[in-house]
């Protein structure tokens, strides 16, 4: 172009932030610069997205500062893409001093910094900022929404999500196919099945997100051959299954032992739909293998990886070793998850459980000696339950509970009736050097974290289901148990 002005800068630097072309779009805004060509509000936002999407902290402060010298920092689109940089950045509190600030906030804002607060991990600060914007007295978008059920979602709190979806409904946002398929991801990570199929049914059009998202729900909740037929629905529309499809369809699998389904699928995912492994699902057959106890073709799997494993992968084989107390096998899975991740608490708690299974009681010593000399801390085992909304939290042997003698007393009598029904303690899942006398105390009380829940509870819940007549929801680290009349949505296999 014989001549370059703001609007032909702003046009291509937009064009470039769009296409996650940023790199090339900050380049273009030094060209601008080096040519004296004064820069506007859009082409600030513009190249603030680009820096966002870059994840570039230093250039983000380079440009926040321009913003304050072109006195640009009020202006309501500039500042929101300055708090989209800091929060991009992992600088969410840096986000909250601008958001503080702004004297004009919209609605791009309040999203801003809810999305910011749910990938910073803060969900509970994520759902408190939604709360401040409706009581601010403005209405929220599709994006609100979805970012908000995404909290949700992560903090498995089922009733802040039905209230929004409620609103949704209300507000004839429930329609939008991101809502709804964050109101199925929300409700199926909540312990709640069926309102997510419900979701799911009633949209008016399901796209590949609404169909993968209700294949891992039903994976994630043990219905493996729920997940297989909704897939085969998703084939007979014009609906292309991509690699997210395909992890759910073959967590499905490994999560109910479909080992000949798993491969067939495996195989199809390359050969019919020109779909290349990628790790996850390449850890989805090392546990499908693993878990059904063909431990050397898993890590005969794992050597003809087109690419280096991942600590994923050596985690699906190392939790396969403890399944089936394979010690050998399970001490190279872990070395391996220590070589990526040295403090990786949970590789060393499982290393040390096949240890203690094979009552090799020194391994497991110098295995806990060795956690003390890297400053490796395993953090305490918690079991928590979600009573009307409030979160009750309960850790091997803590009585601070303000309740603790009614439950304790409600525990016994439990005990008691499921003893009638048959009951007898699983004392092998205890894995300590003591007497069976106090193995069988501590297995009616105990608690743990980043792992599968063990033979005991399960079969103490599936007696409680039957004898209180009520459907009972467990999640552990893998998957959702539904303990309903004495039997488990997984059938035993889990």
């Amino acid at each position: 172009m014989p001549e370059r002005n703001t609007i032909s800068f702003v046009t291509l630097i937009q064009g470039l932030a769009k296409t996650d072309q940023s790199g090339t779009a900050v380049d273009i805004f030094c060209q601008m610069r080096r040519a004296f060509v004064m820069p506007n509000e859009f082409t600030l936002a513009s190249v603030l997205q680009a820096c966002a999407g870059m994840a570039s902290l230093n250039m983000g402060k380079q440009m926040h500062g321009i913003v304050i010298k072109t006195a640009l920092d009020s202006n309501v689109f500039v500042s929101n893409a300055l708090l989209d940089v800091y929060a991009k950045c992992g600088r969410i509190e840096d986000s909250l001093v601008l958001f503080e600030a702004s004297a004009n906030k919209n609605d791009v804002t309040w999203n801003t910094m809810i999305v910011g607060y749910g990938q910073s991990g803060d969900s509970e600060k994520a759902l408190s900022m939604f709360k401040c914007m409706l009581g601010n007295n403005l209405l929220p978008t599709e994006v609100t929404y979805s970012s908000t059920l995404r909290a949700c979602a992560c903090l498995a709190a089922a009733d802040p999500g039905m209230q929004i979806h409620a609103l949704t409904v209300k507000m004839n946002f429930y329609r939008d196919s991101v809502v709804g398929n964050s109101l199925i991801d929300m409700y199926a990570k909540c312990g709640n099945i069926k309102p997510a199929r419900l979701v799911f049914d009633t949209m008016e059009k399901q796209d590949e997100v609404s169909w993968n998202t209700i294949i891992s729900a039903y994976a994630m909740h043990g219905l493996g051959k729920e997940a297989l037929r909704m897939f085969q629905r998703m084939q007979e529309t014009d609906t292309k299954p991509n690699k997210l499809t395909f992890v759910g369809v073959l967590s499905a699998c490994s999560n109910i032992g479909l080992l000949d389904e798993g491969q067939a699928y495996f195989t199809s995912m390359v050969k019919d739909y020109s779909i290349e492994p990628c790790i996850e699902h390449y850890t989805c057959m090392v546990w499908l293998l693993g878990r059904l106890g063909s431990l050397d073709k898993a890590m005969k799997l794992i050597t003809e990886m087109p690419f280096e494993p991942s600590i994923m992968v050596w985690r699906a084989l190392l939790g396969a070793c403890v399944i089936h107390k394979n010690v050998e096998l399970g001490r190279i899975a872990a070395e391996h998850v220590f070589e990526v991740e040295p403090q990786d608490d949970t590789a060393y708690v499982l290393l040390s459980n096949i240890y203690a299974s094979a009552k090799q009681w020194g391994h497991v010593a110098h295995v806990r000696k060795s956690m003390k000399k890297k400053g490796v801390k395993k953090e305490p085992g918690l079991s928590w339950v979600e009573i009307q909304g409030d979160i009750h939290y309960f850790a091997v042997g803590d009585a601070s509970h303000p309740d603790i003698r009614l439950i304790r007393g409600m525990l016994e009598w439990l005990k008691m009736k499921i003893n009638r029904e048959g009951y007898i303690a699983n004392c092998n899942v205890v894995l300590l050097d003591v007497e069976d006398e106090e193995k069988e105390r501590l297995v009616w009380s105990h608690s743990e974290r980043n792992l599968r829940i063990c033979a005991d509870c399960h079969m103490a819940i599936k007696l409680i289901s039957k004898v209180v007549q009520r459907e009972i929801v467990v999640r552990d680290i893998n998957r959702f148990h539904h303990f309903e009349n004495g039997s488990c949505s997984c059938g035993d296999y889990w």
